[in-house]
């Protein structure tokens, strides 16, 4: 990869980096605002807003984004001070000379990618990073295989509720055993709202809230939450974001897990 902002990565600053999972996966847990690419028009908007707050921990979702827009963005990403950008959605054109830049330059310590089964697949996972990522459940559930020599899952609950409403019961059943019997690391929380069907398959699943109740159905899932990360995948700006964050994290107290914003 040769994009400008991709610099020669320490090794020893890596390796510290990805030494220190353990420890963080015993820390509260934190529900982390959401850069969301779909709506490009909002991207800066977002960046100018999280400059002037004093959140420093996003979870980035580049899905839509080349390497040029994204390379605009990383650069615009590190002139805001002490961020960091913990979860991270890989495009299937990401390397794993990106990847060490995250790493090296956001502290990032979980990715997810899309299975293989789907059309946006990530293709072979660079060695070093196995453990760092996790497989999300899209239009189609992780294969086993791919969750045993990674990771683990990277739940989207949106996604699985939007299914069980939908009536895809195998695809629901297939997902809640994957949830027990592998590590969940990461996760995506979005919208869903009755009623209202998407534009890509008819779900109940959005990437915008228009209520907090949206994320009611959240309750439900309060027992397959990663340990330290719940990420917000939301076009929102960040401060309807950081309102979605208190309510969810209510919302979790009520099924009695404890969270930190």
């Amino acid at each position: 990869m040769n994009e400008p902002w991709i610099a020669t990565a320490a090794t020893e600053a890596s390796d510290r980096l990805v030494d220190g999972l353990s420890r963080n996966e015993s820390r509260a847990m934190v529900i982390l605002p959401g850069l969301t690419s779909t709506r490009g028009d909002r991207i800066f908007a977002f960046v100018a807003d999280l400059r002037s707050s004093p959140v420093r921990a996003i979870a980035l979702f580049p899905t839509v984004l080349g390497r040029t827009e994204r390379s605009e963005l990383y650069n615009e990403l590190a002139s805001v001070p002490g961020l960091r950008i913990p979860h991270v959605h890989l495009r299937s054109d990401c390397d794993e000379e990106e990847m060490q830049f995250l790493v090296t330059t956001f502290a990032t310590e979980r990715f997810n990618i899309h299975p293989a089964a789907d059309v946006h697949a990530f293709g072979p996972v660079p060695p070093g990073f196995r453990d760092l990522v996790f497989v999300e459940n899209v239009q189609e559930a992780p294969d086993d295989a791919e969750l045993e020599v990674l990771g683990g899952i990277c739940p989207d609950y949106a996604h699985l509720e939007s299914a069980r409403r939908l009536g895809r019961h195998e695809y629901v059943a297939t997902v809640e055993r994957q949830f027990r019997e592998y590590h969940v690391g990461c996760c995506h929380v979005s919208a869903v709202r009755a009623g209202d069907p998407n534009p890509w398959n008819g779900g109940e699943d959005h990437h915008h809230f228009t209520s907090l109740a949206d994320f009611d159905y959240m309750e439900a899932y309060a027992d397959v939450l990663p340990q330290r990360w719940i990420s917000l995948e939301l076009e929102n700006p960040l401060g309807e974001q950081m309102e979605a964050a208190k309510y969810l994290e209510h919302t979790l107290e009520r099924a009695g897990v404890l969270t930190k914003t």
